[in-house]
């Protein structure tokens, strides 16, 4: 049965015509032998209609609400972009001449800013070209840069339109119902939450009238929450216990607003036990001023389900953790991807799932060491060419999305305060950064002077003159090859 163009695909209840269909895309086999990569005349045009964005108002749907990186103050979509902005990401021309880099990136790689490890890749698209590297398969720390292999393995195996389910089933008496955690950690209590400006998914208030209208208006008196999807610890390997105060919050299949206890602020304090809460505000929706008592639990096999609500599509929240850089929801993204692909929601799943994808796109996996999905742990490891090989991968499958997602520099998401001395970057760049202590990365595309389209990744670990300092070395690096005419 389809839904009619005014249904809510985001609740369903277990009246038959009130259920929207399941999305439940068949599991994809896992990840085969090495697929020689498919460099096409067609990939530039692809790859220019997924990157282009004109004046015209394709900015404004991108970059709506976004919200400022280090702050994390919600902006309002008037304020992007000014009233008459330049056009910024022009369509690139398949005839413009291949660039020389070699006559412009050994200078200014020779930044005294970037006096650590650094490792650079510039390739073609058109052609796949390898058109200049400096340590480019030296593994290091990418940081934030790691979402974007977190966005490309979801895309690849889930699709743009996978949603995340959170389900109530029966109990095991007939004054009981058991909560289901699927993973989805950006529910809101009442449809307003900190994840609603960018990937407007389901409510607790949602999912609690379903469960009363299937009960004939009776609430239970006690609700079990079934956290047994997720088997694993509430943080990745080397990640610090101080970051999942602020920075993130312990992992968990069930969250409202990503387990924050503020939900205007992206580095809010967040809950230790983010799942329970969610249950316990669910119970209060359900019994109004007698809230059903709330123990952990899980649902017997075969339970009748009562009610089940989605999360926005995939595409929405790969949106909302590239251009944010969420560290809670991009974990979230994996840890999905794994229990989908490889049937469990581990982060060791999560590494031999991304590590998979990386290989059937082509990638060199040498040296790759994947512990999250946010780039997180300072204990991951990537090269600056398995970047942009997986990029050039991407542009030819269905992945291809990814792209779009991307900040633009000076314009949005963690971009949109970057290239401040490197004003001809932007509009031009599009990339997803990386910070981490003494770590700095860029990954993304560019268009040069003449046209021609390239992918990027830069990578620095060890620096010993500040964030700043080598977040806009990076930044004039990157507007160097956009400028060359070279």
């Amino acid at each position: 049965m389809s839904l009619s163009d005014n249904a809510d695909p985001k609740v369903a209840s277990s009246t038959p015509h009130a259920r929207p269909a399941a999305p439940a895309p068949a599991r994809p086999q896992k990840q085969g032998p090495r697929r020689r990569r498919r460099v096409l005349t067609g990939v530039l045009a692809a790859l220019a209609v997924l990157v282009t964005v004109a004046a015209a108002g394709g900015l404004v749907w991108q970059i709506s609400a976004v919200a400022a990186p280090r702050t994390g103050t919600i902006t309002t979509p008037e304020a992007y972009p000014p009233a008459a902005p330049a056009p910024v990401l022009a369509s690139s021309d398949a005839n413009a001449p291949v660039p020389d880099l070699q006559s412009v990136l050994p200078g200014v790689l020779a930044d005294d800013r970037l006096n650590g490890s650094l490792s650079a890749a510039f390739t073609d698209v058109l052609t796949g070209e390898v058109l200049f590297e400096q340590n480019g398969a030296a593994p290091l720390t990418p940081a934030s840069s790691m979402k974007v292999v977190t966005a490309v393995a979801a895309l690849e195996h889930l699709g743009a339109e996978y949603r995340i389910p959170t389900t109530v089933v029966e109990g095991p008496t007939e004054d009981s119902v058991v909560l289901v955690a699927g993973g989805d950690v950006t529910l809101t209590v009442d449809g307003k939450g900190y994840y609603t400006d960018y990937a407007d998914g389901a409510s607790l208030q949602e999912l609690a009238d379903l469960v009363l209208e299937a009960r004939g208006g009776v609430a239970p008196a006690t609700v079990y929450l079934d956290t047994s999807v997720f088997t694993d610890k509430t943080k990745a390997e080397g990640v610090p216990n101080e970051d999942l105060t602020y920075m993130t919050a312990p992992m968990a299949p069930l969250m409202v607003d990503g387990g924050r206890m503020d939900n205007t602020q992206k580095y809010a304090q967040h809950y230790a036990d983010p799942a329970m809460v969610a249950a316990q505000q669910f119970a209060e929706l359900l019994g109004g001023g007698a809230a059903p008592d709330v123990v952990a639990g899980t649902a017997e096999a075969g339970a009748a389900e009562l009610a089940v609500v989605y999360s926005a599509p995939l595409a929405a929240l790969v949106d909302s953790f590239i251009l944010t850089s969420d560290n809670l929801l991009a974990d979230a993204v994996a840890l999905q991807t794994a229990l989908v692909v490889d049937g469990a929601m581990t982060w060791a799943s999560l590494s031999t799932v991304h590590l998979a994808t990386l290989e059937g796109l082509g990638v060199d996996n040498t040296g790759l060491v994947f512990y999250d999905g946010s780039g997180l742990s300072p204990s991951n490891r990537m090269t600056a060419n398995a970047f942009t090989q997986l990029l050039l991968g991407a542009a030819t499958s269905q992945s291809a999305t990814v792209f779009e997602s991307l900040p633009v520099a000076g314009y949005s998401g963690t971009l949109d305060d970057r290239f401040g001395t490197a004003e001809d970057g932007k509009g031009v760049v599009r990339a997803k950064t990386g910070t981490l202590s003494g770590v700095s990365s860029l990954t993304g595309t560019l268009t040069t002077a003449d046209g021609r389209q390239l992918v990027f990744s830069l990578i620095s670990n060890g620096d010993t003159t500040g964030e700043t300092a080598v977040e806009t070395a990076m930044d004039e690096i990157a507007t160097a090859v956009a400028k060359c005419g070279c």
